[in-house]
């Protein structure tokens, strides 16, 4: 009677340990979820960028972008320069399954991101559009008036398409711009265009005119690249307010679409 209760423990204790052992197992082979982070910076030439995720040296950013399988969750992302300084730390949420997406403009002092908000949408038949200053000539503080003109020099002043501190190392807010038709049925947007204005708005300053339409010292729009000026209704932009070509070709002031995309 004894051994067969010894035998019955010895089963009892050997189930016991077997059960423990695969729930041991089991917590071991647990596989985490995982999605992808897609990094994609545009940066000078001369300009190398280092990427750490979650602290960890991952890679040196691409010009054609880098892919990273990430484990769900709050990812920390930082970016620095080969000298350690740096010019971006954030937090990117990984879904399982998906890719989110981190896009990016170096300009060798700052990196600028676009909004990939889709909440944010222009009205019908207009425009978003948003400032930074890349002219290193022009102050690190401005205030902007728009515009519109024709190729026949005709100047029409909009009294509130004003910006006020358009900045050199970030974006300013977005501000709507309608076809020019909708502000006076008589403006053709195929030959109508946006201009912009700026004041130095430095502090402590004098507030004198940087960008003068009468001294041909302006910006403009360009809707798509390449000097486009072809209305695009729905348009979401980033631009930079530029230098003239060094060529000196013309003095008016170059325009940088530094991000575009159309709202859905």
């Amino acid at each position: 009677m004894r051994k067969n209760i010894n035998a019955v423990l010895l089963i009892f204790a050997a189930i016991l340990t077997l059960i423990t052992s695969c729930k041991k197992v089991g917590e071991l082979m647990a596989v985490p979820s995982f999605g992808n982070l897609s990094v994609k910076f545009n940066t000078p030439a001369d300009h190398k960028l280092l990427l750490r995720i979650d602290g960890q040296l991952k890679d040196t950013l691409k010009d054609d972008g880098n892919l990273f399988q990430l484990e769900v969750g709050d990812n920390k992302i930082s970016v620095t320069d080969f000298q350690g300084k740096m010019v971006l730390d954030t937090t990117i949420k990984i879904e399982r399954s998906k890719t989110a997406s981190l896009e990016g403009v170096f300009t060798g002092a700052v990196v600028l991101l676009d909004n990939m908000d889709l909440t944010i949408k222009p009205q019908t038949d207009s425009l978003l559009i948003r400032f930074i200053t890349t002219d290193p000539l022009l102050p690190d503080q401005m205030d902007i008036e728009i515009s519109l003109c024709d190729f026949g020099g005709t100047t029409a002043p909009l009294g509130n398409k004003k910006i006020s501190g358009i900045r050199k190392d970030k974006f300013s807010a977005y501000i709507q711009l309608p076809n020019p038709n909708v502000i006076d049925p008589s403006f053709d947007s195929t030959f109508m265009f946006y201009v912009i204005e700026g004041y130095d708005a430095t502090p402590g300053g004098t507030r004198r005119k940087v960008m003068s339409i009468d001294e041909l010292s302006v910006s403009f729009l360009d809707y798509r690249g390449a000097f486009d000026f072809v209305w695009v209704p729905n348009n979401i932009i980033s631009f930079g307010i530029g230098p003239a070509p060094e060529d000196g070709s013309t003095t008016l002031r170059n325009p940088k679409l530094i991000f575009q995309r159309t709202n859905p």
